[in-house]
């Protein structure tokens, strides 16, 4: 049946160059950069008119690169993680009235498919460095509830969206690393830009992120509080195949130490309905 099989693919992408310490952003003596890119691909199964299932897994690029000042002179480092990351399996079910409120809450679990690594500390980190090894992972090695919900009504000749994701860790891994709680809520309104086949959104959202945890004791790096705005924009390429872009700006942040981070987060992406 036409409609029953989705396919999407995407890829997030984002570049953390400078240096904040809590709000306040603060200089970056070592130059550093950790650069992200993780493409996604997702297959989304309607089993019925308001169930389905959901498969997606990312294949993640994450390089780290900067510049130590010894006293015999500058010493360049990186290092670089890649590979297949962890796979999500995920369960929909939607309900309500398509003319009035229309929600969809979910429940799945993050498989650990992706490589984890031992965390590690280089000397670097005494020298400054903000990034140490136990954030550059491919996967968490730990199996991972994860929740959502969503709202949806029209509104002003438009759509009126809200939801709320949480990923929720609760063990360790065979190193000895949980990864952090992470959760976010936003909401958002999609309309008409003009022509039926271009779709123009803007969302709100707030995301909170704990500090991952080794051994008992909370990661130097890592956690915090984003307020992000998210421009958008979303264009039917034909009878079944779509294409989305949107940049998501922070307004606010208040990161639990210091730490980089970025700019802005891209993503692209495309889906076809089968």
């Amino acid at each position: 049946m036409l409609g029953r099989l989705r396919v999407s693919s995407f890829v997030v992408s984002e570049s953390r160059d400078t240096v904040y310490n809590g709000s306040t952003r603060e200089d970056n003596p070592l130059s550093e950069r950790t650069a992200i890119n993780v493409p996604l691909l997702m297959v989304d199964y309607r089993v019925t008119t308001r169930f389905g299932l959901q498969v997606s897994t990312a294949v993640p690029y994450i390089a780290r690169t900067g510049t130590a000042h010894l006293s015999t002179g500058d010493l360049p480092f990186r290092d670089a993680v890649h590979g297949l990351g962890d796979t999500n399996v995920v369960g929909w079910y939607h309900g309500g009235s398509p003319f009035r409120w229309h929600w969809t809450a979910s429940a799945g679990l993050s498989l650990p498919t992706g490589d984890s690594r031992p965390p590690r500390f280089r000397a670097e980190r005494s020298e400054g460095s903000l990034v140490p090894l136990s954030r550059l992972q491919a996967g968490s090695g730990t199996v991972d509830p994860t929740l959502g919900l969503s709202l949806e009504r029209g509104l002003h000749g438009g759509r009126l969206v809200s939801s709320l994701a949480a990923r929720v860790p609760f063990s360790e891994n065979s190193d000895g690393l949980r990864v952090g709680v992470s959760s976010e809520v936003g909401t958002g309104w999609a309309h008409e830009a003009w022509t039926h086949r271009v779709m123009g959104y803007g969302r709100l959202s707030w995301l909170h992120r704990a500090q991952d945890v080794f051994q008992g004791t909370p990661v130097l790096v890592g956690g915090g509080d984003w307020l992000y705005v998210t421009p958008g924009v979303g264009v039917m390429l034909g009878h079944a195949l779509n294409a989305q872009a949107e940049v998501k700006l922070p307004i606010y942040r208040h990161l639990a130490n210091r730490q980089l981070d970025s700019h802005a987060i891209f993503q692209f992406g495309i889906s076809r309905q089968f």
